[in-house]
Parts: C-alpha cells; structure tokens; sequence
C-alpha cells in the first residue's frame, strides 16, 4: 500500500504542493502520481537538466521499502483537496540477481517455519 502525505501553500498566486510518498509492501515500488490541480505542472529540473521522474502530468518514481521520497511542484492553478493522486503502484522489477535469502526475505504473507530452512542446507 501506498501512503501519500501532502502540504499545500498558496504565495502570489502560485500553489505549491509537497509531499512524501512511502509503502508499507516489503519490495520496491515503483509509483505514478498525478497532479489534481487544473492547470499547468511546472516540476523540479525543468530546463536544461529536466529530472526524469517528472512529466507534466504528475511523478513515476521507485519508492523503496521503509522508506520515503519527498516529491514537490508548483502551479498557478488554485489549489485542490487532495491536490494529489496515486494513479499506479507495481512492484518495480530489480536489476540484481536474488539469492535464496533475498526470495525468502520478500515473502510477504507467508515464511517457511525454521525446519524447513534446515533441511535445504
């Protein structure tokens, strides 16, 4: 599951958003949010160095497990309730190759009881 946690501030006309995005699953996620505000996304790394988990419809990101990534925007649209929205969670493939205690270790609802592990060694 996902937990989405925002703040919003309006300065001068413009929004801004922050927010920190977590998951309570036991493997990396990777994460699709979009923005709610009806109005242009203007996002960090705009530019010449744009940041590549940004579009301009909202963030694709990994989140890994027990931790949190801090995502932010601006925009001169009003602000919303929730002024966010999870729109896509996966569990994000891995590039590493698993070893036995790594494919033990993401079993999420179920762990073989200790004298099964004994006898496969």
């Amino acid at each position: 599951m996902i937990e989405l946690d925002w703040e919003i501030d309006r300065i001068e006309g413009v929004t801004l958003v922050s927010a920190t995005v977590a998951t309570t699953a036991t493997t990396p996620q990777r994460v699709r949010i979009e923005s709610r505000l009806d109005g242009p996304l203007w996002h960090p790394g705009r530019g010449p160095h744009p940041d590549p988990e940004w579009t301009d419809a909202g963030w694709d990101g990994i989140v890994e497990p027990n931790q949190y990534r801090g995502i932010g925007f601006a925009s001169p649209a009003a602000p919303a309730e929730p002024p966010l929205e999870v729109v896509a969670a996966r569990r994000a493939p891995t590039d590493r190759s698993a070893t036995e205690g790594d494919a033990l270790a993401s079993l999420t609802e179920w762990k073989p009881t200790p004298d099964v592990l004994e006898r496969q060694r």
